[in-house]
């Protein structure tokens, strides 16, 4: 007992350092989305995001701020809840030495950590799924076909498409929990599990009415590879694959103790996947980490034929090595402060992100918008100081950024965004490919002419963070 109030005091501890973190980078253009969507009153609709994520920025700020800490307020009470759920589902799978064990491992992931002082759909996805578990587990222990866990877990279900829709792969690992042992396969005719699907399906409805696309997965064996490396720990993931190995004999046999091995395996598929198209900071589906975290946490408590100190040396140095990992990824500056040369990356997709981690720092899309801004701002200001002119951005990740951090000034639009109510009116285009010497053809086509403001580079520690080219456009 005196350890398990250890642990949750450890807890209490590390969710105030995480509040500690949030001002300390800037706000990713994936999270700038969300505030962006609360600033113009366009919380609801599914663009990039699920609403619920704005919705949770839009209270953040409303207690903490507008700015950094504000908008993340949320990430590390989402961090908090995630890992009091983990430690109930596994205190009533198992026990309470085990369920400390998996709390400690989900703690030390590099993934869990990065995503609780980030704002992303991944960090909500984080608490919701293992509270979905959690209520399935208490929903499995009554009788009752309509007990309240059954409507907790579908709400669970229901927020996850409101999160990152179309949450398949929840709605798969729901349906494996009750598939993969055949103990529980009569349920899947049961009242409980048609409220699931239904709640399911309503988020889903929701989603295609408001006409979001359909991305279909891709291939990649070593960004996938590469991605779960960095997210997971290399060491920590070797002992993921063996854990999940020795689970596997036995998984079908099992009821209830098979839940995190049924919840771990569609979540997994899916991210893999899925997972390269995540750009920085955003983790995707990471939340199979967290079962496969339980998972670890029971083999390696009960596995035999290894002795008790080679087992706490190698569980030792797996958590050792996964904290330190995990404190490099949430402070990318250390290699720059001791005297290490690594340059921010300069790739444009996703999955690049992961592949040039060693040789490139991705944190760039957390660096660099408040100088970008003051450039962009004093542009507009030498062309245009009676207000009458507008920003323009080459795409929306750029667009939603310096709108956050130009302040109150008239909102930035992307050139993928309807224009028409600036008719008449001149404008600024900015644009972060070097490459560019000019507006786009379908830009110039409105414009009389354009000239070439500013050209900058936006460094960050002596790094180089992205070139601006700053156009005027007249007429």
């Amino acid at each position: 007992m005196q350890r398990q109030r250890f642990l949750f005091a450890a807890l209490g501890l590390l969710t105030l350092w995480r509040w500690a973190l949030l001002p300390t980078l800037e706000l990713a253009p994936d999270e700038v989305l969300a505030v962006f969507r609360v600033k113009h009153g366009e919380i609801g609709g599914f663009r990039e995001m699920g609403p619920l994520v704005p919705l949770l920025a839009k209270l953040g700020m409303l207690i903490g701020g507008a700015g950094e800490f504000g908008a993340r307020f949320f990430a590390p009470l989402l961090a908090l809840a995630a890992s009091l759920a983990v430690w109930r589902l596994m205190r009533g799978l198992f026990d309470v030495q085990i369920a400390g064990w998996a709390v400690v491992i989900v703690n030390v992931l590099p993934a869990f950590n990065l995503a609780a002082v980030t704002l992303t759909p991944a960090t909500v996805m984080l608490a919701l799924v293992p509270t979905a578990a959690l209520c399935l587990r208490i929903a499995l222990l009554h009788a009752h076909p309509l007990h309240w866990a059954w409507w907790a877990a579908a709400a669970c279900v229901l927020g996850a498409v409101m999160t990152q829709p179309p949450a398949f792969g929840v709605m798969l690992a729901v349906t494996m929990v009750f598939a993969l042992p055949e103990r529980l396969r009569h349920h899947l005719h049961a009242n409980g599990f048609l409220v699931i699907v239904g709640f399911w399906s309503a988020g889903v409805v929701c989603w295609l009415w408001s006409g979001s696309p359909w991305v279909w997965p891709e291939w990649r064996l070593w960004p996938n590879l590469f991605r779960w490396i960095v997210l997971a720990s290399p060491l920590l993931l070797v002992l993921f694959v063996l854990a999940g190995r020795m689970a596997w004999d036995r998984a079908s046999l099992l009821s209830q103790r098979s839940l995190p091995f049924a919840m771990l395996l569609p979540l997994a598929a899916l991210d893999f996947l899925y997972g390269p198209n995540q750009r920085w900071p955003d983790m995707g589906g990471v939340a199979w980490m967290i079962f496969a975290a339980m998972i670890l946490a029971h083999r390696g408590t009960v596995l035999g034929g290894i002795a008790s100190e080679e087992k706490i040396s190698l569980r030792t140095l797996a958590l050792v090595l996964a904290a330190l990992q995990s404190a490099f990824l949430l402070q990318t500056d250390l290699p720059r402060t001791l005297g290490l040369k690594w340059p921010f990356s300069r790739q444009t997709t996703a999955s690049s992100d992961y592949v040039h981690f060693f040789t490139a720092d991705p944190s760039k899309a957390m660096r660099g918008w408040r100088e970008s801004a003051k450039l962009v701002s004093a542009a507009l200001e030498r062309v245009s100081p009676d207000g009458s002119w507008f920003v323009m951005a080459s795409d929306w990740r750029l667009a939603v950024a310096l709108d956050h951090y130009l302040g109150p000034n008239e909102p930035v639009k992307s050139v993928e965004d309807d224009l028409s109510r600036f008719k008449g009116r001149s404008a600024i285009f900015v644009t972060d490919d070097p490459a560019a010497i000019a507006p786009p053809e379908a830009l110039l086509t409105r414009f009389e002419r354009f000239e070439v403001l500013s050209v900058a580079r936006v460094m960050h520690a002596g790094n180089e963070v992205r070139w601006l080219k700053i156009f005027a456009c007249h007429d």
